[in-house]
């Protein structure tokens, strides 16, 4: 009697253990040996696998196989009946040894490339490929071993620890499947893909069971009565008749097999209970109701000059700043949204003309005439070149070229918003004013769905904020200082007030916790029994403490105890 398969693993781990701790996996060669041993023999598990596959589609043995499936482990059910045929039983046996296979490799693959395992390399190449040498599929299709003893289907459980956590062996004998199919548990098991159905057809049925009598009577009254209704319907008909338009009698009374005209199943006058408006004349004297004076805004909504903006439809008058509203609105800027009749290629051209247009450059820079008054054209304030930036001299009314830009950044440098704020001490109206302070927009650099920027320009602002508002620089510095002062004393006393609560919070657990120890001495309470605030202490009358030096105690704490009372508080040195 040769050794059980667990007690072989069981040996074969012992020994590899002993053998790793004698390799060096130190060494890079010797692992990339281990590693290719362990993916070669992951490809031999496969292979035979795919053999075992391949043998079972070959042999297609539709063979009926049933057996009674245990419940779960736990549970109070009883086994389900299952039907099915011995390739179906293979290929799902087949198909759980592959699913166990790759649930080892992945495991295999965390420990060694995660937690740097290497030890297990040598295991996992002996242990999986001996398990799959040894399997039920294997003696079979592989060895050609004949499926009986050991090998009948459906295979029995392995022996050992695990076999006793399940629920149990399935259960093939006639006594079993015979008690299943009396209780009516399970039927045919189908598995996709299977000749299921073509065995399905050997296997004998059980003829419908005839209804019963109570069944049958209902059956009947309905046939019945729908017969009923039905004459009841015809009779009326034929008895009123039905007015065409040439003036005959048209009844219901129609050849069979042929299709009713429909001026026999139409009726001349509505009835009362009919709820179609569209046939129901309003009665005279009888108007639609006006729609509710509420409900006229959302009515008359334009929804033509409404914008998806992917978080819901919005126009111009709810985001008046945003630029991806103005899209159909005469006078604004278009969309960004390419049309549809549009191509990619003439998409952008359009884009490119329309910057073109917006910097004024290209073929939209403006002429320069010779044939111009002296007095009329435009130069740049610094250098008096007439080649000047054409788009600040619309937007800022500044006549400036661009090597002067450069040359000169204290005064023609851009200013964001918050630069205006900050540093010159403006507020939002007057940033706002285009007559007061005109201003460049341009998308936003951060965020593509953000408002534009607000540019200005640095000579405007500072003659603005020095000379008109403030007065001077130095009167604008002082306001600078004052503000910052007064910032600086708002946190100061922040601070100060989280502070003292923080302190007082401190001396009331402090108080609490002596006055629940009870240990406090000297009092006319009596030793041992807790004081209450405000006590005297003693024969004295008012009690004032006289602090020692500050100290740590058992738990880590600074505390300060008093000399005469012996009361203790916490105390937050910084």
């Amino acid at each position: 009697m040769g050794l059980s398969p667990q007690i072989t693993n069981l040996i074969i781990i012992l020994g590899m253990m002993q053998v790793a701790k004698k390799i060096p996996f130190e060494d890079e060669s010797v692992l990339n040996l281990c590693r290719a041993g362990y993916i070669a023999s992951n490809l031999i598990i496969l292979s035979i696998y795919l053999y075992i596959q391949s043998t079972i589609n070959k042999k297609k043995d539709l063979t009926t196989l049933k057996y009674v499936e245990p419940a779960p482990m736990g549970s109070s059910e009883e086994g389900k009946l299952v039907t099915t045929t011995v390739q179906a039983y293979d290929l799902a046996q087949l198909k759980n040894l592959m699913r166990s296979q790759m649930m080892g490799v992945l495991m295999m693959g965390v420990m060694h490339l995660y937690f740097k395992y290497t030890n297990p390399l040598l295991i996992q190449s002996i242990i999986p490929l001996k398990g799959a040498l040894e399997a039920n599929l294997t003696k079979i299709h592989v060895w050609g071993q004949p499926a009986s003893g050991d090998l009948k289907r459906p295979f029995k459980q392995p022996a050992g620890f695990m076999s006793a956590l399940q629920s149990g062996p399935a259960q093939s004998d006639k006594k079993a499947v015979e008690s299943a199919e009396r209780a009516g548990r399970g039927g045919a098991k189908e598995e996709p893909g299977t000749p299921l159905q073509e065995a399905a057809t050997t296997i004998p049925r059980r003829p419908p069971s005839p209804p019963t009598p109570e069944v049958t009577r209902r059956i009947e009254e309905n046939r019945l009565r729908a017969k009923a209704i039905r004459e009841q319907r015809d009779a009326e008909l034929q008895a009123s008749g039905i007015q065409q338009t040439d003036g005959s009698i048209t009844t219901t009374t129609t050849p069979a097999g042929k299709k009713r005209p429909y001026g026999s199943i139409s009726r001349a006058e509505v009835p009362d209970t009919n709820r179609d408006a569209r046939t129901s004349p309003a009665k005279e004297g009888e108007d639609l109701l006006l729609v509710s004076r509420k409900f006229t805004k959302y009515v008359d909504y334009n929804f033509s000059a409404m914008t998806d903006t992917k978080g819901g439809f919005l126009s111009i008058e709810d985001d008046p700043w945003n630029k991806s509203m103005s899209a159909g609105v005469p006078g604004k800027i278009e969309g960004e949204q390419k049309p549809a009749n549009m191509t990619a290629a003439e998409w952008e051209r359009l884009q490119l003309i329309r910057r073109l247009q917006r910097n004024k450059s290209g073929p939209f820079e403006p002429g320069l005439s010779v044939l111009a008054d002296e007095k009329t054209r435009k130069r740049c304030r610094e250098c008096k070149t007439v080649e000047i930036d054409f788009v600040w001299e619309e937007v800022f009314g500044c006549a400036v070229c661009n090597a002067c830009k450069q040359k000169f950044p204290e005064k023609y440098s851009l200013l964001t918003k918050t630069e205006c704020k900050e540093d010159y001490l403006l507020t939002d109206p007057e940033l706002k004013d285009p007559e007061l302070l005109p201003h460049l927009s341009k998308p936003n650099p951060h965020k593509s769905h953000w408002h534009d920027m607000m540019l200005f320009l640095r000579y405007q602002v500072e003659e603005y904020a020095i000379n008109q508002k403030w007065g001077s620089a130095e009167a604008l510095d002082a306001e600078f200082e004052k503000r910052e002062e007064d910032k600086k004393r708002r946190k100061e006393a922040k601070f100060k007030e989280k502070l003292l609560d923080l302190k007082r919070k401190t001396r009331t657990e402090a108080f609490r916790r002596n006055n629940a120890k009870g240990e406090l001495s000297g009092s006319g309470q009596g030793p041992g029994k807790a004081t209450r605030f405000g006590d005297a202490i003693g024969d004295r009358g008012k009690h004032i403490h006289e602090w020692g030096r500050t100290v740590e105690n058992a738990d880590g704490m600074t505390v300060k105890i008093c000399l005469s009372c012996g009361s203790e508080v916490e105390v937050m040195e910084f």
